[in-house]
């Protein structure tokens, strides 16, 4: 006579249930971040016109264009300080020292660049502040207005006389003198001086491209208050 012996299931170790419930977790959050992400993207891109959202990928091709451009070149510094010879380490100091006065307004400028006219009456603050974020985005290294300095760092506010820049107020008609890449700067200004003609405030709003504009007008450095040295 046999004897059936009966066999008892093997439990699942714990550990290795909580592991696949937390994989399984995982994977559904993150699938829901995705298609929250995908669906943020399209609602963003909802009614924007082909025109628009072609300038915003040209703009993206652009960007990535200069980064690679800057890359290159930090390279090609980097082999030159490590060359070993001192002269062409100052001369990199230099340069880079030059270049950074020139990004905070410190020295007079002048290259290739655009000068755009804007009379209007009514404008505010906020609509210069609008024009110089797109000539920015467009690639204008130097930008100035009516002879003033325009840096990231400097107040653009609106006054009780008018709009002001760095405290003083800058009355329209307002010349607005951008150097950098005269070709892309000159697109950007083109659509700019059309939306802006399109505005009832605006009596006229030209531009013109210069070979060489210069910028005489600097602002005063300011000294660091809170970051000192360790």
């Amino acid at each position: 006579m046999s004897v059936r012996t009966r066999t008892t299931p093997r439990r699942r170790a714990p550990g290795r249930a909580i592991s696949i419930w937390l994989i399984a977790l995982l994977v559904a959050l993150v699938a829901t971040v995705q298609i929250r992400s995908q669906a943020e993207v399209e609602r963003t891109l909802v009614g924007i016109d082909t025109t628009s959202l072609a300038f915003l990928i040209d703009d993206l091709h652009r960007a990535n264009d200069s980064l690679q451009a800057e890359a290159a070149d930090l390279q090609r510094r980097q082999a030159a300080l490590r060359s070993g010879t001192s002269g062409a380490a100052d001369q990199e100091l230099s340069d880079e020292a030059n270049r950074l006065r020139a990004i905070e307004g410190l020295v007079p400028v002048h290259g290739p660049g655009v000068v755009i006219v804007i009379d209007a009456a009514g404008v505010k603050a906020l609509d210069l502040q609008d024009a110089l974020n797109n000539l920015s985005a467009g690639g204008a290294e130097a930008i100035a207005v009516n002879d003033r300095r325009v840096v990231a760092g400097v107040a653009i506010e609106q006054a009780s006389a008018g709009v002001a820049i760095d405290g003083v107020v800058v009355a329209p008609p307002w010349t607005i003198t951008t150097i950098g890449d005269a070709n892309r700067i000159a697109e950007v200004a083109d659509l700019m001086t059309k939306a802006l003609r399109a505005d009832r405030r605006v009596r006229q709003a030209t531009y013109r491209v210069e070979a060489d504009v210069v910028i005489q007008s600097v602002v005063s450095e300011r000294p660091f208050v809170y970051a000192l040295s360790s």
